[in-house]
């Protein structure tokens, strides 16, 4: 049992409090006849830090509730060790991340369990959050549009500024990378799913561009010699070279492990940083004043942004399962020893 527990790092007299990594809160409603399989795997478990069970609390299921506290790096495989118990299919199973946690045990814990907390994966989020990227919504539609319209103004304006404002409301990385992770986990209803979804996406874009630049054609407000003429600003959009494929390859990675660390915030220099809404607005712009080069060159500049983007994710993607499929090898090792101390003893 956890009283002949001992993590490595636990030393005696200690006085810091506190944790710097992540744990995650699991919360479990299941019926009774679970509780002592769960409560017993979880016990021995060397990722766990608290648990905290109400018996009897739960009316549907008629059941308990269980409050685990778990290390982030074990995360991922004590979600999968309640999955194999039967828990997502007789009740319910919750993973949040507290923002603050003070705790001695957490440190101490996560100082015994492999790997580091900011490289964890959890793969259950990563699959439910790519399912809902694969999706078609309304909003994604409405994004889609102003993104791609927003970057048609800046074509015909040749403004940087509202070409790097369009790729920021742009919500098209969520179906690529989506189809990244299909393809690599072997999930072909979601690969097609969320592909149709982009497709979808930027043929709407695209359309609903093509009418905005035209409106503005037929009013006057931009002139055939705006578009026609130098536009040194955004002549990138529609000119594919190597550099179009590496950035967008880098892109790639870092956006992957953005979704699947929860580091949000380099996402937005992954938005930012590849050419897939303007080159859509530049088809859109280039087939109103009929300028078939750019037409072609946007096309292939969108193509290519979409591809290189995701190979390079279900590259990493394939990587991180492989370190993640490590970590889990070596907390089991360590389950092992901690059940073979506990027959020991």
């Amino acid at each position: 049992m956890r009283s002949g527990y001992c993590p490595v790092g636990l030393l005696p007299g200690t006085h810091r409090i506190g944790h710097h990594g992540a744990v995650l809160e699991i919360r479990i409603v299941a019926p009774s006849h679970l509780t002592s399989d769960i409560t017993a795997m979880l016990d021995e478990h060397p990722g766990v830090v608290t648990i905290a069970l109400m018996r009897g609390s739960s009316l549907i299921p008629v059941g308990d509730t269980i409050s685990v506290g778990v290390v982030r790096e074990a995360g991922d495989d004590v979600i999968g060790r309640l999955r194999s118990l039967g828990v997502a299919e007789q009740g319910t199973l919750t993973v949040v991340e507290p923002r603050l946690v003070l705790s001695n045990a957490a440190t101490t814990t996560e100082a015994h369990v492999p790997g580091s907390p900011i490289d964890a994966v959890i793969w259950e989020e990563v699959s439910n959050r790519t399912s809902e990227d694969a999706s078609m919504s309304g909003t994604y539609l409405i994004l889609m549009m102003a993104a791609t319209m927003i970057a048609g103004i800046g074509v015909l304006s040749d403004s940087v500024i509202l070409i790097v404002a369009a790729m920021v409301v742009g919500p098209d990385f969520g179906p690529t990378a989506a189809t990244a992770v299909g393809i690599a986990s072997r999930r072909w209803t979601v690969a097609r799913s969320a592909f149709f979804t982009l497709i979808v996406g930027f043929l709407t874009g695209i359309a609903a561009t093509a009418l905005l630049a035209g409106f503005l054609h037929l009013t006057g407000i931009y002139q055939s010699q705006a578009v026609l003429g130098l536009r040194p600003q955004t002549a990138f959009i529609y000119e594919v070279g190597w550099p179009s494929v590496i950035i967008a390859m880098i892109a790639g990675v870092v956006g992957m492990i953005s979704l699947t660390t929860a580091k949000s915030g380099a996402l937005i220099g992954v938005f930012i940083s590849v050419t897939t809404i303007p080159a859509a607005a530049n088809v859109a712009v280039a087939l109103v004043y009929r300028i078939p080069d750019e037409v072609i060159g946007s096309m292939q500049q969108l193509l290519v942004n979409i591809v290189a983007i995701q190979v390079a994710a279900g590259l990493t993607l394939l990587i991180q399962r492989r370190l993640t499929s490590r970590a889990n090898d070596r907390l089991r090792v360590l389950l092992r020893a901690g059940r073979a101390g506990t027959i020991a003893s």
